[in-house]
């Protein structure tokens, strides 16, 4: 990691916030949205993630914190914006409120100290799966 890497950051303490912000503020909807219209979403749930990074440097770096989560990274892929992207699957994590509040926090605070841009969530909602 060189200098400029410090000085140009991929992900800027604005950017942290303002992502860590707007992921907080969308989940109770999220939420509301995957109860209303499927039965069987209560308790926990994996959550697909999906971040970018500038380097294949710092997104392995990343993929290493997750993979040290117990989470499972699908791979690291070059896009067509000459960024990474890092795509995987956590462990199961309980679909409530507060749980899923600290958990964007953990996501954008791991994305923030590896230079990568935690770009969204998500989870599969089937409702013919059974628990």
């Amino acid at each position: 990691m060189s200098l400029f890497d410090f000085l140009n950051p991929y992900v800027t303490v604005k950017k942290f916030e303002e992502s860590t912000r707007g992921q907080k503020e969308s989940a109770p909807m999220f939420l509301k949205l995957l109860k209303k219209y499927f039965e069987n979403v209560e308790g926990a749930r994996q959550m697909e993630f999906f971040f970018y990074s500038k380097t294949m440097e710092k997104a392995e770096s990343l993929k290493t914190d997750l993979e040290k989560l117990g989470y499972e990274v699908y791979g690291i892929n070059e896009s067509e914006n000459d960024l990474f992207s890092i795509i995987g699957l956590t462990t199961p994590i309980c679909l409530e409120e507060r749980e899923v509040d600290h958990w964007i926090q953990r996501m954008n605070e791991l994305g923030f100290a590896n230079d990568c841009k935690f770009d969204g969530w998500g989870t599969l909602a089937d409702p013919t799966s059974e628990d």
